[in-house]
């Protein structure tokens, strides 16, 4: 399976090939049909990771209970993200004939160099939020370990991890196993944005490369040359039709992560800045990285979608059109009025899923930190 993650193996790659690893994760999480047990765990998630730290609040220290609720916050979206996802995996396996069939229009040596890389970033997206998340569970486990804590204080019934050595280690276990299950949920969640988004964005890339060659192959005639045209829009057409299938699904996850990265952000600066322990403020900088991972790469490939619909439109003007007929002007007309449509994408229709509005959010979860800071909190809290 490394072998992907350097283009080993084989000699020609697809598009749906960047998914491979997405689709063994959602595998083992349990959210293929027909075993979806992960659907169970992730149901009561929410409600474990919660009675837990209300329980013992009043003998958990402000540290320990900021990093319960750091994680809690996370996973209060995480039902809605993942029953969204296991509700949504055949709309997006259907997308694989289709990018069968785009990957069939390029078969030029740089197009199919292209499209590999593309299969190959897919699964290094993936590779590095395992990594990231997986580095966030073990940083949490052993820094506990070492406070001789518990990593988050689920709720178990009938189990208090103070009273005895055994209870604590059954808390750790348990605190652990579920804080990994959650975590692999957590990159399926946050990294099949960003592939699929990635995906598209490679099309229509090769399409743009493919429209600015037309009309300079000497040997082309005029009539082979519109037939190309043609295909160019034909292709248009099945870059806005992968997108109008994938949009629904990124829309409903997308929604659901902004509205809690702010308080996710807010929460875990205040933990590093006023009551973490040294140990808790390095698991905490790791902790605020992989939430900015959650957005960041999604926000990121939709902002340069939009910039690649827009060289898209430019690379029509790069196309010998001057020497070609009445009949292949008049469809280059028509194509460069389509092209000019913009490919959006919005977290249901309210926020626009771009790198300005990963911005604001950071801006307005530092603004809220400021607010809570100015206050004395940690301060009055402390005494």
């Amino acid at each position: 399976m490394l072998d992907l993650l350097k283009g080993r193996g084989h000699r020609v790659y697809a598009s749906q090939d960047a998914l491979i690893y997405l689709f063994n994760t959602i595998r083992i999480a349990g959210l293929s049909p027909p075993r979806q047990y992960g659907l169970f765990i992730v149901v009561l998630a929410p409600f474990i990771f919660n009675i837990g730290w209300i329980r013992y609040r009043s003998i958990l220290s402000v540290m320990e209970i900021l990093n319960s609720v750091q994680a809690a916050l996370n996973i209060i979206g995480m039902p809605f993200k993942s029953l969204t996802l296991a509700l949504s995996l055949q709309r997006l396996h259907s997308v694989k004939p289709l990018l069968k069939e785009l990957d069939a229009c390029h078969a030029e040596s740089k197009d199919v160099a292209k499209i590999r890389r593309c299969a190959i970033t897919g699964n290094r997206i993936v590779f590095v939020y395992i990594i990231s998340y997986m580095l966030y569970g073990t940083l949490t486990v052993v820094s506990a370990v070492l406070s001789g804590l518990a990593p988050l204080t689920l709720w178990i019934p009938y189990v208090d991890w103070h009273r005895s050595t055994w209870e604590y280690w059954l808390q750790l276990s348990f605190d652990g196993l579920t804080l990994y299950f959650s975590l692999l949920h957590q990159v399926i969640n946050d990294s099949y944005p960003a592939i699929y988004i990635y995906i598209i964005r490679t099309h229509v890339q090769l399409l743009a490369r493919r429209v600015s060659r037309l009309g300079n192959v000497l040997d082309k005639s005029e009539d082979a040359n519109y037939h190309e045209l043609q295909e160019c829009i034909i292709i248009h057409q099945k870059i806005l039709r992968l997108l109008r299938i994938v949009q629904p699904v990124i829309s409903v996850t997308m929604f659901v992560q902004f509205c809690i990265a702010a308080a996710i952000m807010s929460t875990t600066m205040i933990n590093i800045s006023i009551f973490g322990d040294t140990n808790t403020k390095i698991t905490s900088l790791i902790y605020l990285f992989c939430v900015l991972l959650q957005i960041w790469p999604t926000c990121y490939n939709a902002s340069y979608l939009q910039a690649d619909c827009k060289k898209l439109s430019m690379s029509i003007f790069h196309s010998n059109w001057m020497t070609q007929g009445k009949r292949f002007n008049k469809l280059l007309i028509y194509f460069l009025q389509r092209s000019q449509t913009e490919m959006p994408l919005w977290a249901l229709k309210m926020f626009p899923v771009n790198l300005a509005t990963n911005v604001s959010i950071a801006k307005f979860s530092f603004s809220l930190y400021t607010f809570i800071q100015q206050m004395g909190l940690g301060a009055h809290l402390n005494d």
